[in-house]
């Protein structure tokens, strides 16, 4: 008889590209510092949620806990695409399953 598994918790994975300020710390001429722009970063992980100020997302869970949380501003986000939708089970936390 198959063991029912029971899910302990559903979230959307994604990737992000948003901006994030830039900083330097080197001599530079000027009209070539003119030329500095804000970041481009990109961060691949779970919402956990969102709001019209932030987003949070995760990249790692463990029973009921999540680590390497990514909070960025709503503002910030310039392109955001779906890419997966994972199931957690009871199960896959229980150590004596491995």
């Amino acid at each position: 008889m198959a063991k029912k598994l029971t899910v302990k918790y559903q979230f959307d994975k994604f990737q992000v590209w948003w901006e994030d300020a830039t900083s330097h710390n080197e001599w530079a001429e000027i009209e070539e510092a003119k030329k500095n722009t804000p970041s481009i970063c990109f961060t691949e992980g779970f919402l956990l949620t969102k709001n019209s100020k932030w987003h949070t997302f995760f990249m790692s869970i463990t029973g009921d806990e999540i680590g390497e949380q990514m909070i960025i501003p709503t503002k910030n986000i310039k392109k955001i695409k779906k890419i997966d939708t994972i199931k957690f089970y009871k199960q896959d936390f229980e150590y004596d399953n491995y």
